[in-house]
């Protein structure tokens, strides 16, 4: 079964519960799934909707971003050609702290992709 397949039902709830820019990928038998939430309530059912599919989170191969809108938090989306210490050095943090506020949604450092979208700190 297709990673895509296994988890249909996330994206479907995300869809349903007017999550944006819902972004899809799979990269490295992991699957990436991120969106803006427009409350906590569509965000946490999202994540029912996953643990549904996978009640202890244990696969290993599902990383879910949600973000909720006007949480405060400034995000960025990679484009092509960025890697982290550039969008570190661009929004004036250090790529320490920009990793570890994206530790979550990051396997790998050097494995990022267009679309992802990452959580800027504060600097």
């Amino acid at each position: 079964m297709a990673l895509a397949d296994k988890y249909q039902a996330v994206v479907d709830a995300a869809n349903q519960n007017g999550v944006s820019d819902v972004n899809v990928q799979e990269q490295d038998s992991v699957l990436y799934i991120s969106g803006v939430a427009p409350s906590e309530d569509a965000k946490q059912a999202v994540w029912n909707a996953y643990s549904a599919i996978d009640p202890d989170m244990r696969g290993g191969d599902l990383v879910l971003t949600i973000e909720v809108s006007g949480s405060g938090e400034t995000y960025y989306s990679i484009q092509a050609g960025d890697n982290l210490t550039h969008i570190a050095r661009d929004h004036g943090v250090s790529l320490d702290a920009l990793y570890e506020a994206n530790k979550s949604s990051i396997r790998n450092p050097d494995r990022i992709f267009v679309g992802q979208k990452l959580v800027i700190p504060s600097a």
